[in-house]
Formats: structure tokens, C-alpha cells, sequence
């Protein structure tokens, strides 16, 4: 059985996502506000729920207000700690600046951290989960934007993802700590070419087959399908990316591990139709069905498969957690880039 809540309407609402809060509540994170997505009037508010997800308080706006366009792109519960990873920009993905907002009150006041670890400026950070061993994984994108280019992208006006050439790739890798969080070490797995004027957003989810072997999915632009690198040395080393099987739209993919062992995908596995008129730019009418796979075999086959919504549109971002017994996936989703939703899906046996 799935069920779905609606949390927020929004002239714009971008990557909700859901977490529980140490105490057993449930905390939404999302960038709402401005016409579209990026703009100098996006903001980031977060909404608590103590009722399992069946009502939601009022959005509250996360980060202090400073003129400057906010995105979140990972939430992280590390013990009684709660993070949120920030983009600051100017509208367009320039002036970009990384920030972590910490929490130790679950999620109702947050105070700044200031920059995260490794990488300070143009990285998105993902997922963050941690391994049987205990070592602390988080995903990232990075763009190799110097701050000579971006001083001549903003002074001729341009936006970040229309820059193929003097941004010719971005990079996907994997952060490691060892030690709960206080200090992390980089690796890059798979770098993804701007060719044919194709910008790549990467964003890459990650998760742990069996000790030591990690999986990373990807979504690659213009191709219809997720692609995969593997590492079988805890995340040092990666292999080449392939594409696999997977239908994708060009949306974000999340991987999930349960409890005993499988790997959960929440994704939308449609291919893409190029002959079809797109409403949207980004192509967001064709992110449906949204469905939850199951592997049992470190991710060779899925033979859980359920529909959790079919309804035409643009269902975009999932992303969520399992809970400790398995027995249910929340997850979060954003709509046609104005609705968010808090959806709970049952897992059958």
C-alpha cells in the first residue's frame, strides 16, 4: 500500500526532501519560491509533521535571508545532528558558494557550519549513508568553474549550463570519513563530457551491495537510461561507467539499502520520446510512472516491482529512507515543479 500527503504549493518547488528526525518526527527540506528554477528568488523552507506524515506545520524558511539564490541538495541525519547541504548563488549557478546548516534540535532552529569538507565552491553534495564497517559515504558533483571564468560567464550574462565548452565536464565522486564525520577524504569516480552541447547534471546516488562493494547510478543526459560504476574497494576506486537497463527521463535516481541487505531504487523508468513536444525545457512531463524497485541480488535483478503513482506529469526527485525493520519506504516528491508530496509505501512480503 502507498499513500501520498500534499505538504507545500509553490510558484516553484524543487527537490523536496524527507527525513526522520532524531526523535522520531518527520522533516521536509525544499526549494520553493521564484518563477523557475534557478532564480535569484529561490529560497529553501523546511516543514516538520508529528503525525506520522498526515499534516504538516507551516514552511519555515531555513536559511537567513541574504539576496542571494539557496538550494539544498542532501539532508543528513548523523546521530542527535541533523545537516542540510546549501548552494548559495546569484540566480544562475555563479557565485557559487557551499554551506552546511546544522541542527541539533530536530530540525527546528539551525545554525551555520560554515563550509563542508574538500569542497567549498560549484559541488553538489548527495546522498549520505553509512557502511557495515561504519565509514560515512556521501556522493557529489563537482564543475571545474575557476573564479576567472566565473567572473567572464557573469559579465557576459550567461548561465552556467549553457557553458558546454568552457565547462566541458563535471565529476562524480564519493566523500569518505572514517571517524563519524570529522574528517573526510575525496575520491572521483566518473567524469561525464558536455559533448554535443549536452550539459550533465550527474547526480549521483550510491549505496553498498555487500562489504566493501559500492554502486553508483547516474543520470546522463539525453541517453534514456541510468548508468553504473562499481568500486570494490569502499569507494577508493571506481570503474568505467556504463550505461545499464534502467529507463530514466533525466531525473534524479535514489538508492536505498534495507535492512536486511537489499537494495531499494526509487526512480521513474520511462524512456524518452524525442519526436514528443516537451512543456518544459528540463522535459519534466515525462518523469512518470514513479516506482520502487527491489533487488535481492546486489542489484543483478528486481523482482520487486510496484507503481507507486502513474499519474501524467512531472514526478521529480524522489528521495527518502527506509526504516530501521524494513517494512516501509517515506520518500518525497516534487510535482510538476510546484506541488510537494510526503508519500509511505508499504513493503509487501
Amino acid at each position: 500500500m502507498t499513500t501520498f500527503h500534499m505538504v507545500h504549493g509553490d510558484s516553484l518547488s524543487c527537490e523536496a526532501i524527507v527525513r526522520q528526525t532524531p526523535d522520531g518526527g518527520l522533516l521536509m527540506v525544499a526549494q520553493c519560491g521564484g518563477p523557475v528554477e534557478p532564480h535569484p528568488a529561490n529560497r529553501v523552507y523546511f516543514w516538520h509533521s508529528k503525525d506520522g506524515g498526515a499534516t504538516w506545520g507551516e514552511p519555515v524558511k531555513l536559511w537567513p535571508e541574504d539576496g542571494r539564490a539557496v538550494y539544498q541538495t542532501e539532508v543528513s541525519v548523523i546521530g542527535n545532528e541533523i545537516r542540510v547541504f546549501l548552494t548559495l548563488h546569484d540566480g544562475s549557478f555563479l557565485d557559487w558558494e557551499c554551506r552546511v546548516a546544522r541542527s541539533v534540535d530536530n530540525g527546528y532552529t539551525w545554525e551555520d557550519m560554515g563550509e563542508p569538507p574538500c569542497f567549498t565552491k560549484f559541488v553538489f553534495f548527495r546522498g549520505m549513508f553509512e557502511t557495515a564497517d561504519h565509514v560515512l559515504i556521501q556522493s557529489y558533483q563537482r564543475y571545474p568553474v575557476t573564479e576567472e571564468l566565473n567572473r567572464r560567464l557573469k559579465a557576459e550574462g550567461r548561465k552556467m549550463w549553457h557553458c558546454c565548452q568552457e565547462i566541458p565536464w563535471n565529476e562524480n565522486g564519493i566523500l569518505r570519513s572514517e571517524d563519524g564525520g570529522k574528517s573526510w577524504q575525496s575520491y572521483p569516480a566518473v567524469r561525464l563530457s558536455h559533448t554535443a552541447g549536452v550539459w550533465h547534471w550527474g547526480e549521483p546516488t550510491v549505496c553498498e551491495t555487500e562489504p566493501g562493494h559500492l554502486v553508483m547510478l547516474l543520470r546522463v543526459n539525453g541517453t534514456g537510461f541510468l548508468w553504473r560504476s562499481d568500486s570494490h574497494d569502499g569507494g577508493r576506486n571506481w570503474s568505467d561507467a556504463v550505461m545499464t537497463d534502467i529507463p530514466n527521463p533525466n531525473n534524479k535516481p535514489k538508492l536505498l539499502r534495507l535492512p536486511d541487505g537489499r537494495i531499494a531504487l526509487l526512480n521513474t523508468p520511462a524512456g524518452i520520446d524525442r519526436n514528443k513536444p516537451k512543456r518544459h525545457p528540463m522535459g519534466i512531463s515525462d518523469r512518470h510512472p514513479l516506482e520502487l524497485w527491489i533487488s535481492d541480488d546486489g542489484m543483478k535483478t528486481w523482482g520487486y516491482r510496484r507503481t507507486l503513482l502513474a499519474f501524467p506529469g512531472g514526478i521529480s526527485y524522489p528521495d527518502g529512507f527506509c526504516t530501521p525493520d524494513g517494512r516501509q519506504i517515506h520518500f518525497a516528491i516534487e510535482f510538476n515543479r510546484h506541488d510537494v508530496y510526503y508519500g509511505m509505501h508499504e513493503v509487501e512480503e
